[in-house]
């Protein structure tokens, strides 16, 4: 990446789809990251929001028409997941559809870690879970569907590269 993007760490979430990015087709564009702690070798995961909180997914939401995607990425993951850190790279675009429509493309960043904070805005709505690179996929039983695709193309998961990413289906 050329120059880091930088945000402001809010102490509350943005909420609403007011302000959403949508392309030509109406799709809505979202941003997260895959945070990677290179150091322990593992990287992260949330609950996610809605009712099945044992869905484990990368930190990542709605990108708004005052950021760049990488910004909006930055922000999603301090407000879900209380993490700083730097980008190092785009792991690709990938498509959330159901199989009469595409409902979202979401772009994913790989992030370092800088720092995991006690506080942050979605803390109580959230849990987090680590999960090693080592092990990676193997973790887990609900994986966010983003997340195949994603690990393939992370520099952290040589191991994996042999996933194969199409379309990815919720």
């Amino acid at each position: 990446m050329e120059q880091q993007p930088t945000i402001e760490y809010a102490k509350k979430a943005r909420h609403g789809r007011g302000n959403d990015v949508v392309d030509d087709n109406n799709i809505r564009q979202v941003a997260g990251c895959l945070p990677i702690d290179p150091v322990n070798r593992r990287f992260l995961l949330i609950s996610s929001s809605n009712k099945n909180k044992d869905n484990w997914v990368l930190p990542k939401g709605g990108w708004e028409d005052n950021e760049t995607q990488a910004q909006a990425a930055l922000r999603e993951t301090w407000e879900e997941a209380g993490i700083k850190g730097r980008i190092t790279r785009q792991l690709g675009i990938f498509e959330e559809a159901t199989k009469k429509q595409i409902k979202a493309h979401h772009w994913i960043f790989e992030l370092e870690i800088d720092e995991v904070c006690k506080k942050f805005p979605e803390k109580k709505k959230r849990e987090r879970r680590w999960v090693s690179l080592e092990r990676g996929v193997d973790d887990m039983k609900h994986l966010d569907g983003t997340l195949d695709g994603t690990l393939s193309y992370s520099s952290s998961f040589t191991i994996i590269n042999s996933i194969p990413t199409t379309r990815l289906f919720w």
